[in-house]
């Protein structure tokens, strides 16, 4: 091999390297756990102690009556409660992040400094905020969201509601369709938007603290 051969090719190892330190770049990190909790990655599952990174695609986890408490970017608190899966899709420092909650419950407390947009994919729909506290999650058999502070845009495949503080929806089971030969699904629709009552308020608080 030439030298011109060998500093191209060290120069793309180099390249491809430096790429892969970049994908690793923590984005966030574990404040506190309690019970059973994990951080699941490509190269394995590790538990989510206080003060490990959280890194982009990470899939947090927690089992029965456990918590978990993360910090998304500078300003960003994700609260889960048992059961749950929650990952990170994406984060754009200062400018955006979107996660999604597979399972469980979730608090989302943004403080001043946070991400400008921030997004929550759910099985029910995409609650969209800017600024706020919010739940979502199991509620009183239904799926709940809740804004305690700020707004938080709820978008479905049927259009999009704005929620306010004190106010929420709930989202009933999926509805199970029987075709021939498949079984499916079919999203539920958001109930019309409601004040919460306190008993209810501390309820769904009590289940992510």
């Amino acid at each position: 091999m030439s030298n011109r051969h060998f500093a191209i090719l060290a120069a793309a190892l180099a390249t491809i390297g430096s790429l892969g330190l970049a994908r690793a770049e923590p984005v966030g990190s574990v404040v506190a756990a309690r019970g059973e909790a994990a951080l699941e990655r490509a190269d394995g599952r590790s538990p989510a102690e206080a003060g490990a990174a959280v890194l982009l695609n990470d899939r947090a986890t927690t089992g029965d009556a456990s918590r978990l408490d993360l910090k998304l970017g500078a300003a960003t608190r994700l609260r889960l409660g048992a059961n749950a899966v929650l990952k990170v899709d994406k984060f754009v420092g200062k400018l955006s992040a979107r996660t999604t909650l597979e399972e469980g419950a979730v608090l989302i407390d943004r403080a001043s400094g946070a991400e400008k947009s921030f997004d929550l994919e759910t099985p029910y729909g995409l609650l969209s905020a800017r600024g706020t506290v919010f739940f979502a999650g199991p509620s009183r058999g239904v799926f709940g969201v809740f804004v305690q502070k700020g707004a938080v845009d709820v978008v479905t495949r049927s259009g999009s509601v704005r929620l306010t503080a004190g106010e929420g929806v709930d989202f009933p089971p999926p509805r199970v369709v029987f075709l021939p030969g498949l079984l499916d699904a079919e999203p539920s629709e958001p109930s019309p938007v409601t004040k919460w009552g306190a008993k209810r308020i501390e309820e769904a608080l009590e289940s992510v603290r």
